[in-house]
């Protein structure tokens, strides 16, 4: 009993020294964020860069840290990177209308632009939420299942039989958008061409044949990677191999070496006149 009670004792203090460790880390995380936004207001948008880059390999990913890093790309020209990193804010702020401005203005832009063949789906509206609120929403319509299934076995009036059967729907349709909603953010193999220029070649080597060339912002499938090279496809006709390093994927897939330092704040940086995104 006495060594149960001091390794509860030791568990509680190992707890604390760890939180009031992670504290420096935090506000130095806020410290960068806070620096950058200001080095993106007086325009030194290279510095801003740096620094929401430094953010991002600590683990401080969030829409606004990606969107505002997009914006300093987007004023730095160099389309490839901006629309990398608005593609990755709109993982995670799916509903952000200065958001889908700046990326369609963006787009409209680059060189190569591709028209997206249209098709329907039913888990089309997937993409206007995240995998927390699908998730959260799912877990919610779970308890209120399971508290109605239970309330039923007392109360068998009519009103609680639709009451169950409707929220049992929901959980189905939640249960299952839950899960391809994971799927798809999991197996999201789209890039972005961040160079200026590549060429593709028609296998792994710059001695093969070159196919065609492609320009900053180009968005691409990833297939696969081979050494320093990277098979991607543009469109079922046109796909070779190109070095990886110039086709960035859009999902994050790097751990962080260091402690994670979260930065949720929503502080994105404001709409100027002419700035894309202008309303």
């Amino acid at each position: 009993m006495k060594t149960c009670i001091i390794s509860c004792i030791l568990s509680l203090l190992l707890a604390i020294f760890a939180m009031a460790g992670e504290k420096p880390l935090i506000h130095e995380g806020y410290a960068i964020f806070f620096k950058a936004n200001q080095a993106y207001k007086d325009g030194a948008y290279e510095k801003a860069a740096t620094a929401y880059e430094q953010l991002i390999r600590r683990g401080a990913v969030s829409g606004s840290i990606m969107y505002n890093l997009g914006n300093s790309y987007f004023r730095m020209n160099s389309p490839g990177k901006a629309i990398l990193n608005y593609e990755r804010a709109k993982r995670l702020m799916p509903r952000d209308p200065d958001l889908d401005f700046n990326l369609r203005y963006t787009r409209d832009r680059i060189e190569d632009r591709i028209e997206g063949t249209s098709s329907f789906s039913i888990f089309e509206w997937l993409h206007t939420f995240t995998m927390s609120e699908i998730f959260w929403s799912f877990a919610l319509i779970n308890f209120l299942f399971w508290v109605a299934l239970l309330l039923r076995l007392w109360i068998r009036s009519e009103w609680s039989l639709y009451t169950v059967i409707g929220l049992g729907l929901l959980w189905i349709v939640l249960g299952v958008s839950s899960g391809m909603k994971w799927h798809q953010d999991t197996h999201d193999m789209r890039g972005v061409v961040t160079a200026p220029e590549i060429t593709i070649h028609a296998g792994p080597d710059k001695r093969d044949t070159t196919l065609f060339k492609l320009h900053a912002g180009a968005i691409v499938i990833c297939e696969r990677d081979e050494g320093d090279w990277r098979l991607i496809q543009l469109t079922p006709e046109k796909r070779g191999w190109t070095r990886s390093e110039w086709v960035e994927r859009i999902i994050i897939t790097r751990i962080p070496s260091r402690p994670v330092t979260r930065v949720t704040s929503s502080n994105k940086k404001p709409i100027e006149p002419g700035f894309p995104g202008a309303k």
